[in-house]
Order: structure tokens, then C-alpha cells, then sequence
């Protein structure tokens, strides 16, 4: 489904909370004039890891919800309560909410069966059951901001991120609402990266959460809402491929739907969706070429901060300051590129699900 821009789109806050930046849109700028690896470390499995220290996140939760809250419910309140506090927005004006996640709260539902394996009945964890709910981050984090308006969360492998921004912003292109908030969120568990390392996956796995404050452009105009960028035009399509496998297809009408409600060319640089698994960043190259041509420069950030829902949307809100600056930053840390106009975001997962948004200065 795709919804047609009736509105103009714009991302009036920023919240991150990873292993490498804390805080709103001037921290994630600092990053990535300079973009520097976090520390590593194998996490259940032998690939190594991206974890958030424990002490960074205590300092963003109140202790009382330090022990009511699930983890990956701590990350997604922080970075949400960081991206409204710099939109200035009051929430009571109606704020709606989407969240991406690739596994939710996976460590509470492990420890939830685990109880029920080891005890019966007599095992199983009241306080622990809430979470093994896939909407408990949305649940949580709408009653820590007071989002009051409509709630989804998008559970895909890969793509989830950029899935919740480019839903959020269609919602409020179509009028359905004014202001959402919309991110991802994903933790480490060292389970999944047993799992994961068994399969030959690659990539570096990290956690974290990004959230975005998209609001009307009039509205947010009308209030004096700082302006970060704009979300021209998204979409979101299917490619043919096998279940859970990479397929051939390269024709993507999701970059050519969201290029058009942009109303703009093929731009000449990306933030792409590589993340260590060499068939599928095979496939999203031969895709991205397709649509813009060889020569667009192209930078996926999941090597420095692992990969994880939180960098779809963090892909997102650093498109939006790399066409206010002119600066691409490279994946391995180095120097800048420079780059002009807007830019597109595209994400891409195995089993062919993807999404486009070409993001602009505002």
C-alpha cells in the first residue's frame, strides 16, 4: 500500500539513544561530521557485537522505570522522550506513535518460555508475560509521551526502521494526523546471535533506538517548529524472491513511486540498507543501480553503530542532515563526500520486502 502525499512532510525532532551517540539531532550532527566505530564485543555468539552500556541508559530512565520496564521498552522511551522534547511539541495536540522492531522483546519472551519449560505452569512469570507482547515498546512509550493518537508496530527483518518512517509519514501526508512519532528499536540477545553466527550471518549486530517527530509542514510552520528536513516522497513495495531468500527482481517501483510524489530526478547519493549479508547487499546494489545509476554514492552507517530496526530511521534523520550540509559521511569512518540536493533512503530484506523515501532540506 501506498498513500499518496497530500501534505508536505517534515522531521521536526530527533531522538538517538546507541552505543555511539546519545541524544538529539546537534549529537547525531557531531557524529557524523566525524563518524567513529563503537567498541565491539561477542554477544552470545562468536560474531562480534555493538551493546549499549548500561550505565547510558540508567541515566536516561528514571529508576522507578529502570524496574518496570523491559530493556528494549527503556530504549524506546528514552530516544522518543529526546526526539519530542526537541520538536517542542505538546503532545496533547495529537501525536500517534509506530514503532519498528525486527525481534521486540525477545529476551522477556525467552525467559517467559524458559519459566514454563523448567516449572509448568508454576513457571510462568505474570510480570514477564505484558512483554512478550510484539506492541509492548508501542504500549509503553505512548503512555511516557502521551501519544494519543493512532499506534502501530511493524515487525520485518531488516527493513522495519525505514518501514515505521515511511507509514508514519504517509499517515500524516494523508491527513490522518498531524504529528507521529515514528523509529525503531531493537536489543541485543545472545540467543539470536548464536543463531544468527550458526547461519553465516556477517554483519555486525548492534541495538539501539531512533525516533523521529514528523509533523504537517504547515502545522509545524505555524507553531515555529525548527525544521529539520523533509520527507518528500516515500513508498514501499515487494520485490519477487523466495521466502526468507534474495531474489532476482531489480526493477524497484518503490524508488520510482516515492522519486515521483517527490516530484524530483534520481538523486546522486543514498543511505543504503548493507549489512554484512553478501547475497542480499549484493541484490540492494544491483537494485540501487538499477534505479539511480552506478555512480550514486552510497553509505550504510550499520557498520559503525551494528545493525538494528533503530538504523532504518536513523538513516532517515541523517539523509535530512547530509542535504542540509552537503556531506555524506563514508562508512568506514573516513572523510566526507560531498554531495548536493536531496537524497533517498532505501532499505531492502531478504524475502523482497522494501522501502524508498527520498528525504530533503526544508
Amino acid at each position: 500500500m501506498v498513500v499518496s502525499p497530500r501534505r508536505g512532510v517534515v522531521i521536526t525532532g530527533v531522538g538517538v539513544v546507541n552505543a555511539v551517540v546519545v541524544g538529539a539531532s546537534p549529537a547525531l550532527a557531531d557524529w557524523l561530521a566525524a563518524p567513529r566505530a563503537a567498541p565491539r564485543a561477542p554477544a552470545g555468539g562468536a560474531r562480534p557485537a555493538v551493546r549499549l552500556p548500561t550505565t547510558t541508559l540508567s541515566a536516561l530512565i528514571d529508576p522507578g522505570e529502570g524496574r518496570r520496564l523491559a530493556r528494549v521498552c527503556q530504549l524506546t522511551v528514552a530516544a522518543a522522550r529526546l526526539a519530542v522534547a526537541e520538536s517542542g511539541l505538546d503532545p496533547a495536540a495529537g501525536l500517534g506513535l509506530v514503532i519498528g522492531s525486527e525481534l521486540g522483546d525477545f529476551t522477556s519472551t525467552i525467559a517467559f518460555a524458559d519459566g514454563y519449560l523448567a516449572r509448568g505452569p508454576a513457571g510462568l512469570s505474570p510480570l514477564l508475560f505484558p512483554n512478550t507482547v510484539m506492541n509492548t515498546m508501542a504500549s509503553t512509550t505512548a503512555i511516557a509521551v502521551a501519544a494519543r493518537q493512532l499506534s502501530l508496530t511493524i515487525n520485518v527483518p531488516t527493513v522495519s526502521g525505514e518501514l515505521a518512517v515511511a507509514r508514519a509519514a504517509a499517515a500524516v501526508a494523508a491527513g490522518r494526523v498531524d504529528a507521529v512519532l515514528a523509529g525503531g528499536v531493537d536489543e541485543l540477545d545472545p540467543l539470536v546471535a548464536e543463531v544468527l553466527d550458526a547461519l553465516g550471518d556477517d554483519g555486525v549486530r548492534g541495538e539501539g533506538a531512533t525516533f523521529l517527530v514528523l509533523e504537517a509542514e504547515t502545522t509545524a510552520r505555524a507553531r515555529g517548529a525548527s525544521v529539520l528536513g523533509r520527507v518528500a516522497g516515500s513508498a514501499w513495495r515487494s520485490l519477487a524472491a523466495r521466502p526468507w531468500g534474495v531474489g532476482r527482481a531489480v526493477v524497484s517501483r518503490a524508488i520510482q513511486e516515492a522519486l515521483e510524489r517527490a516530484g524530483r530526478p534520481a538523486p546522486g547519493w543514498l543511505y543504503a540498507s548493507a549489512s554484512g549479508d553478501a547475497p542480499r547487499d549484493a541484490w540492494e546494489a544491483r537494485v540501487v543501480a538499477a534505479a539511480l545509476g552506478a555512480d550514486a554514492a552510497s553509505v550504510s552507517l550499520g557498520g559503525l553503530v551494528g545493525h538494528h530496526a533503530g538504523l532504518g530511521a536513523l538513516h532517515v534523520a541523517a539523509a535530512a542532515w547530509t542535504a542540509r550540509t552537503g556531506r555524506l559521511p563514508a562508512s568506514d569512518g573516513g572523510r566526507p563526500r560531498s554531495v548536493s540536493g536531496g537524497g533517498l533512503v532505501h532499505g531492502l530484506g531478504r524475502g523482497g520486502g522494501h522501502v524508498a523515501l527520498v528525504v530533503e532540506a526544508a
